[in-house]
């Protein structure tokens, strides 16, 4: 050692000195150290955490978004592994990493497959009146343009659903799908007051090439939407072909009247064309959060379109591709008489919306099934129902001497809940409802 270096037995006298001669400083001088070490341990801390974060993230987003092009990718038809014996959509949440707003071609190229075109030969009666005043029947042939979604499959057949007035009035549907081939389609069911239908195409109907190409529609959850987020619309605008357009979430649960009939719809900023019905809004993950409706757009007000959100119309969606035609006399009986309640009776009276039962058939199913006086129905099988004229409608697409499900609003020590009955519905022939 030489004669300039200081010894650290040394230097740690020098700074018992000074603490003695100066203690606070001293302590000030140990803190501070102290101090900076700390900070200097979390700041490298950050960084690795940071670094390890980031790198994580864009290997996973790399990786994800290579594998589905930055949208949910569903499997061909032909690929998918069995089918069901009864069709049933759900949603399907956080299936795939979100797309850029500047960009969003990965999730058209996805999403396109499981979107068709639905052109329509349309023939309304008319009556016409001469110059003496008699009438007569005139027909008038048209045709119409929409949009459909890919939505579910049976053994036989794939569903589209679409909107109810692009099939209204429809003498024959035809289906083009995203290799351009086309298929006749049959109406399955459809719901006015929704303004929903599902239509079917039989799978013998189409080719291995076109099976291999088309797919199944991711669905999203459109409770989870917020305004102002980012969504892209894909339909048969003006009958052109398909066709995008972007834009945002304007607003939720907008009510909307169109025809006597009242929804609440998305309302969106991104242009929603005729031809636009029936046709996807998609979130940036490339799933359905809506379907495309032109009969409730403002053609008064630039950019203010609306679509039907697909999580609450899901239950109709499933009903509409599994509904039977019934004979008469086949559909089902519950035996009950029933007032409606609207939204003016339930803020009058404090009671939910749905149908209160003023009475219950003697021996009935209802009463078997322990409906009492004073219960109000809300739903049919998981489907909701706010009136008389729903309740009659679902009743009449179900099978009498099935099981099924009421749910209801009981009250129960001065407030209503919620409850569920188990039913076996009678046969319409037994009685009716009213």
């Amino acid at each position: 050692m030489d004669e300039n270096t200081t010894s650290a037995a040394e230097v740690n006298l020098m700074k018992a000195e000074e603490y003695r001669d100066h203690p606070d400083a001293g302590e000030n001088k140990i803190k501070k150290r102290r101090a900076g070490k700390k900070l200097a341990l979390l700041i490298a801390a950050a960084v690795v955490v940071g670094v390890v974060a980031a790198s994580v993230f864009q290997g996973v987003s790399w990786y994800r978004a290579k594998e589905s092009g930055g949208a949910v990718s569903k499997e061909p038809i032909s690929e998918l592994e069995g089918v069901f014996q009864k069709a049933v959509v759900t949603v399907e949440p956080d299936a795939a990493v979100g797309a850029s707003v500047t960009d969003v071609s990965g999730v058209v190229k996805n999403v396109m497959p499981a979107v068709v075109a639905i052109n329509c030969k349309v023939s309304k009666v008319s009556v016409g009146y001469d110059f003496f005043g008699r009438g007569r029947e005139q027909k008038e042939q048209s045709t119409s343009s929409g949009t459909g979604i890919l939505i579910g499959q049976s053994e036989r057949e794939l569903f589209i659903v679409t909107n109810n007035h692009v099939i209204a009035d429809a003498v024959e549907v035809t289906v083009e799908f995203c290799d351009k081939t086309t298929a006749v389609a049959e109406v399955k069911g459809v719901e006015e007051n929704n303004d929903l239908a599902v239509v079917c195409v039989p799978f013998d109907g189409l080719s291995f090439e076109t099976l291999r190409q088309i797919r199944l529609a991711s669905l999203g959850s459109s409770d989870d939407l917020k305004m102002g987020e980012f969504v892209i619309a894909i339909g048969n605008a003006l009958g052109y072909g398909q066709s995008v357009t972007v834009g945002y979430v304007s607003a939720l649960d907008r009510e909307v009247t169109a025809e006597g009939v009242t929804l609440d719809l998305i309302q969106v900023d991104a242009a929603i064309n005729p031809g636009n019905s029936g046709g996807a809004l998609l979130n940036a993950n490339g799933e359905v959060v809506g379907i495309n409706s032109v009969k409730y757009s403002d053609t008064d007000v630039e950019r203010v379109g609306y679509a039907i959100p697909i999580s609450e119309v899901l239950p109709i969606i499933n009903d509409l591709m599994n509904r039977e035609q019934l004979a008469e006399g086949e559909s089902a009986y519950l035996g009950i008489v029933g007032k409606d309640v609207d939204a003016v009776h339930s803020k009058s009276f404090h009671m939910p919306i749905g149908i209160c039962v003023t009475k219950v058939g003697e021996d009935s199913p209802a009463e078997r099934a322990g409906l009492h006086q004073g219960d109000i129905i809300v739903g049919i099988n998981g489907r909701t129902v706010a009136t008389m004229e729903e309740y009659l409608h679902v009743l009449g697409y179900t099978r009498g001497g099935t099981e099924g499900t009421l749910q209801l609003k009981v009250l129960e020590n001065g407030s209503y809940v919620d409850k569920e009955l188990l039913v076996v519905f009678g046969y319409r022939g037994e009685g009716e409802d009213q």
